[in-house]
């Protein structure tokens, strides 16, 4: 992709961390943001929202970085809202919606901004890898859909990395999304009926793609992460249950026609064969589900209005049509 280099480049950034009793990983990672950001040389804030934490967080920022804006929930409410909080108060051209828990390369942003160049971008992804560089935890967004609905967890990464082409990316990882503001705010940040977590990062990159933007992955963008530094204390059944609630959300909300109704007949059926075995977790996600009916039906209206603002009307299947033809040139490994 080329013919954009008349539009000037993005010159200001607004990095945007939800936090959650991650006193000790902000301590950690803070340096490498700030080290990234100046190494661009660009305008640049950042932003720090609070989701009611009972650790030292809040007197730990206040005292060792005052110019963070810190913004602060009252009351712990999950990952969309906390982090729509700070995007919705960002000032810059560029959002970098970015875990607590992620260390950032100095030349990660440098990369990333040419993608800026295009109108119809909406974001860009670097490749993450463990915190000790032995293995790529995300490449880019591999997509896939069937009759078991939407697979949201294969990633791709080109071989050799060396690649020159725009990489796309079915959605971006919410570890590390560098996205445009006025495309973000038209969507309306992260759609949080999936709150407290999980795939809200999978629903925001489909949103774009179907209302004609789309998103990429820039593997010499490199960050470092520690996986599930939260949530992975948290008991699991009750983790299990939300996981399950929110693919149902997500594959009602984008799966169209019979691909939606094989969908639902494969869920239906995995329900039974789980409550037969005394297992209840599908059961306990589908009732949840069908207490968020009317906030699914006001999610998907606000797709259907953009897409008429835009004029554009595309599925996830053109969505991922569109990726594997753009890929089928070069070779890549999935994992």
């Amino acid at each position: 992709m080329n013919g954009y280099n008349h539009i000037i480049s993005p010159s200001s950034i607004s990095v945007v961390i939800p936090n959650y009793n991650g006193k000790h990983l902000l301590e950690d990672n803070l340096p490498s943001v700030f080290s990234a950001l100046k190494y661009t040389q660009i305008n640049y804030e950042v932003i720090v929202i609070d989701d009611a934490s009972i650790d030292d967080s809040i007197m730990f920022i206040q005292q060792h970085y005052p110019d963070i804006k810190l913004l602060v929930n009252e009351s712990n409410k999950g990952f969309s809202p906390t982090i729509n909080k700070g995007i919705f108060a960002a000032k810059h051209e560029l959002i970098l919606a970015l875990n607590s828990d992620v260390q950032l390369t100095e030349t990660y942003f440098i990369d990333q901004l040419k993608y800026f160049e295009a109108p119809d971008t909406f974001g860009v992804m670097g490749k993450i890898i463990d915190l000790h560089g032995a293995e790529i935890q995300d490449g880019a967004k591999y997509p896939k859909t069937g009759f078991k609905g939407i697979k949201t967890t294969i990633n791709y990464i080109p071989v050799p990395e060396a690649q020159e082409m725009w990489l796309p990316s079915f959605f971006l990882s919410g570890a590390n999304a560098l996205m445009n503001r006025e495309k973000l705010w038209q969507l309306g940040g992260f759609d949080e009926i999936y709150a407290p977590y999980y795939y809200e990062d999978a629903d925001l990159g489909i949103r774009a793609w179907r209302v004609g933007w789309k998103c990429y992955f820039e593997p010499r963008s490199i960050c470092m992460h520690a996986i599930s530094s939260t949530i992975g204390k948290l008991k699991s059944e009750k983790v299990k249950i939300i996981i399950e609630r929110n693919r149902i959300i997500l594959n009602h909300l984008h799966l169209m026609g019979v691909q939606l109704r094989f969908f639902k007949y494969w869920l239906s059926i995995r329900c039974f064969s789980k409550l037969i075995k005394g297992n209840f977790t599908i059961y306990k996600a589908i009732l949840l589900f069908r207490k968020e009916l009317a906030l699914l039906e006001r999610s998907r209206q606000n797709i259907l209005q953009l897409q008429t603002k835009n004029k554009k009307n595309y599925t996830v299947n053109d969505t991922e049509r569109f990726i594997l033809k753009k890929i089928r040139s070069i070779k890549y490994r999935i994992f």
